[in-house]
């Protein structure tokens, strides 16, 4: 610190964010804070507290009304009318209200699936508790899909799916 600090980049729970940005704040330090689990899986950004004199420092890497409109974006571009996002147990669903909100506002059918850790379970009991014409009416909706997974999830969702779900 006595040869100064130019900026700091965190990624930490939010109790640590709120604590380093009061810090960052007080000592005038770019303070770039990136929100996630130790699963990797992309989180919305913590509620951090607004600076006493209205400077901030602090910049999330994951701000929820960012993810919001890149998704609505998206929904909007490709003109969906019905699809799901699939979430991982560690992701916080509750910054999404605003992007399902809107699309409720549009007329939109959205429909959230929490996916446990074991993806090829989830798929395993598609099989025993579906039908063939409910399966392929599934099949159409898992091409438009939106995966709030870690990366290792997401990786082994679309394996299974491409695997199990062959289009």
């Amino acid at each position: 610190m006595n040869q100064g600090i130019l900026a700091l980049v965190t990624s930490t729970g939010c109790a640590s964010a709120s604590a380093l940005q009061s810090l960052t704040d007080a000592m005038h330090i770019p303070h770039l804070y990136i929100q996630r689990n130790s699963e990797g899986s992309p989180r919305t950004a913590c509620q951090l507290n607004p600076s006493p004199g209205g400077q901030r420092y602090t910049l999330a890497a994951r701000p929820p009304v960012r993810l919001n409109d890149v998704m609505l974006t998206l929904v909007e571009e490709l003109r969906w009318q019905k699809f799901i996002v699939f979430y991982d147990i560690e992701y916080d669903i509750r910054g999404l209200q605003g992007f399902l909100d809107q699309t409720s506002r549009q007329g939109v059918d959205v429909a959230l699936q929490r996916v446990d850790r074991n993806i090829s379970k989830v798929f395993t009991n598609l099989f025993t508790t579906m039908r063939t014409e409910e399966l392929n009416r599934y099949r159409d909706t898992l091409r438009r899909a939106i995966l709030l997974l870690s990366p290792h999830g997401a990786h082994s969702f679309i394996h299974f799916a491409q695997y199990l779900l062959p289009v």
